[in-house]
C-alpha cells in the first residue's frame, strides 16, 4: 500500500510539472528519468502486495515508456513532452491509488 501511495504522489507531481512547469521537464534526461526511476521502483515494490498483478504491470510499462521518453531531445518536441508527461502523470496515480484502495473481500466458505 505504501509504494502505491508514493506512486500516486509521484504521478501527481509529474502531471503538475507537465502542465505548470513544462520547460523544467523538457530538460534532457534528468527530470523524466528521475520520475521514471521512482515509479519503476515503487511499482516493483508494490507488485508483492497488490491484489492483482496487472496494477503494477501497468505502472511498470508506463515507467519504462517515460524512461524511454526521457532519452529523446525533449526541448525540440514540446507536444510529445507535454502529452507524454501528462498521460503518464495521470494514469500512474489512478492505477496506483486504485491498487492501494482496492482490497477484495475474501471468499467465505459455506
Amino acid at each position: 500500500m505504501i509504494p502505491n501511495l508514493i506512486n500516486t504522489i509521484t504521478g501527481l507531481v509529474l502531471a503538475y510539472a507537465a502542465v505548470l512547469h513544462p520547460t523544467w521537464i523538457e530538460q534532457r534526461y534528468l527530470p523524466l528519468a528521475a520520475f521514471a526511476a521512482i515509479m519503476l521502483v515503487m511499482a516493483l515494490w508494490a507488485r508483492r502486495s497488490d491484489p492483482h498483478p496487472w496494477f503494477s504491470a501497468v505502472n511498470i510499462v508506463l515507467a519504462i515508456a517515460l524512461g524511454l521518453l526521457s532519452l529523446l531531445p525533449l526541448a525540440t518536441l514540446p507536444n510529445l513532452t507535454f502529452w507524454g508527461g501528462f498521460w503518464v502523470g495521470t494514469l500512474v496515480p489512478t492505477v496506483a491509488l486504485w491498487a492501494a484502495l482496492y482490497r477484495p473481500q475474501p471468499a467465505t466458505a459455506q
